[in-house]
């Protein structure tokens, strides 16, 4: 099968310290990937002969077997009338295995009758944050439940930072939340909070802004998505 390689840069990839890689029955050599602080969670047979598919603490890359040469960005099969992303379904299932160990983390809001559970991350800074959580009984009302994760996008500093480690730390998170994203002062608390793990984790996923939508299926959505337009893509399987 002819494969159409989408090669990009790893520079933005490069992690600031080395940690130990998971064991593979492969013969994949992953000496170099530690070295740049990449760690290998996962590594597979990609559809092109001497090349693995690698998923990392920083999301999916190619890497030859012999470990020398790594290619960032995604495979396409281009033998039907439209390219194909082969590599989607590999992502989709690293997010909804990743996102399933973070569950408990998460700060839910149900549905009374729930259809759908889709988890957001979120900034309570952001404007599109606020209009999408002032609008969920929209969600609910069409048995949409909203899990959300933390992912301040200034990154592990200012204000917005400091109120998710707070809301996470809050006793009522819910409230907490709620509160901040109307511009409420919030009561300082402080705890073990999930608010970097979330962040890391988003951006393994390839979180470039908020809200970022996940759905069941794994697929990632960027942006505000109105309630019944989710609905359709929700019942659509996407």
């Amino acid at each position: 099968m002819k494969q159409l390689l989408v090669v990009a840069s790893v520079i933005g990839l490069l992690a600031c310290s080395p940690q130990g890689a998971a064991q593979d029955d492969t013969s994949f050599n992953s000496q170099h990937l530690e070295r740049m602080g990449f760690k290998i969670e996962a590594v597979n047979d990609s559809t092109i002969a001497g090349v693995y598919e690698v998923i990392t603490d920083q999301g999916l890359v190619y890497v030859t077997a012999d470990g020398e040469t790594l290619i960032g960005g995604r495979l396409y099969d281009i033998t039907g009338s439209e390219p194909v992303n082969v590599s989607e379904a590999s992502i989709r299932e690293m997010r909804k295995t990743d996102i399933a160990k973070v569950s408990d983390e998460a700060i839910v809001y149900p549905a009374a009758d729930e259809d759908y559970m889709i988890t957001v991350f979120t900034d309570p800074t952001c404007g599109y944050c606020r209009q999408l959580h002032s609008n969920l009984d929209t969600y609910h009302d069409l048995g949409i439940s909203v899990r959300y994760l933390a992912w301040p996008r200034s990154g592990l500093q200012g204000s917005a930072y400091q109120q998710l480690k707070t809301v996470w730390c809050s006793d009522d998170q819910q409230a907490a939340l709620d509160a901040a994203k109307n511009d409420q002062r919030l009561t300082a608390a402080s705890c073990d909070d999930p608010v970097d793990e979330h962040f890391a984790l988003g951006n393994k996923f390839g979180v470039r802004g908020t809200p970022a939508i996940v759905l069941p299926s794994g697929e990632m959505l960027p942006g505000l998505v109105p309630a019944e337009r989710l609905l359709g893509m929700l019942k659509s399987g996407q």
